[in-house]
This record gives structure tokens, sequence and C-alpha cells, in this order.
């Protein structure tokens, strides 16, 4: 989940930027998940989560695309401190879906004259950036499966950062 959010916080940090948005809670958390791995983490992963939903944007304030993928990002901080919090695998489920719903929306947002339907599904699974995502996805979890189980040492937690931010913005496609 932490590879993802980091593929998501692109957009929260641009959305920070262009409103003046807050994200110290948002980046205290960042920092205590990578923590977390090496198991130096000692923080309440279930006040941290209300933290995080507590100061997450708004998107019905900012009324904009770019605040529902920041909101989005936010809220899989917010799955991953649940998830440390209670170890329920229905916080992955969310986290995906967030990423999802950011990946639709970005998707959709090129067709004119919305209307739901199949060949809407059909469109947004056939876009770039949704197989982009599911081929990271499946190459994140090739890559952790051949890895025991947290903690992890230093330098496999450098590992994982250093594919972290290699990685390409969700939102973003391969040039």
């Amino acid at each position: 989940m932490l590879l993802l959010y980091e593929r998501m916080a692109p957009e929260l940090r641009a959305f920070a930027s262009t409103e003046k948005f807050d994200l110290f809670c948002v980046q205290r958390a960042r920092e205590e998940f990578w923590r977390s791995l090496t198991g130096d983490s000692f923080v309440s992963w279930s006040q941290l989560r209300e933290d995080i939903l507590g100061a997450a944007p708004d998107s019905e304030v900012f009324g904009s695309l770019a605040a529902s993928f920041a909101l989005n990002a936010a809220l899989v901080a917010a799955e991953i401190a649940g998830f440390l919090a209670d170890g329920q695998d229905n916080h992955i489920l969310e986290a995906i879906g967030y990423a999802r719903d950011s990946l639709h929306a970005k998707a959709t947002m090129e067709m004119e004259g919305l209307v739901y339907n199949k060949l809407v599904d059909d469109y947004v699974e056939a876009h770039p950036l949704v197989q982009q995502e599911r081929r990271a996805e499946e190459e994140d979890v090739g890559f952790l499966s051949t890895m025991q189980d947290p903690p992890w040492s230093a330098n496999i937690v450098s590992m994982l950062k250093s594919r972290a931010e290699a990685q390409q913005s969700l939102l973003a496609t391969k040039e």
C-alpha cells in the first residue's frame, strides 16, 4: 500500500502547493509509514488515521478534480494507518478503490458527453493509465512476495524507497 500511496502522493503535493494546503499531518504519516517497515515507529496508528482523515482536503469545499485526487491520496494514507492499527485486509481493498476512483475520473475526463454505461467501463479498463497501474501493482506484488515479512533491515527499506521514487505518478503516463 505504501508504494501505491507514493504513486498517488504527487497529486496531493501538487494540490497542496496550488491551494496552499497544509500537508504536515500527511508528511508525518508518510515518515512513520516508512519507519514502520523497520519496526522503528511507535505511534498510535488509530490516532494517526483519525488525524489524517481530519486533515484531508475536502473535495466539496475546493470543488475541483485536483481536490478529489488529493483527497483520494490522503484516504490511501488513512487506510495504511488503519491497516497498521488493526491488520484488516479491507484497508487494502479500500486503498485500491481510491486509486481506481482517481484513475476512473482521469480516464473519463477524456470522454465528451459522458453517459455511464458498459462502454465507459470498457474504456476506463482499457485506458493506458489503468493498464499502467495494473502492471505496477502486479510488479509490486511480485517484488514484495520474494521478501520476508517486516520488520525489514534499513537496506531493504532503502531499496523500497528507491523503487517508490522510480515509479511513475498514478495519473502520469509513461514517457
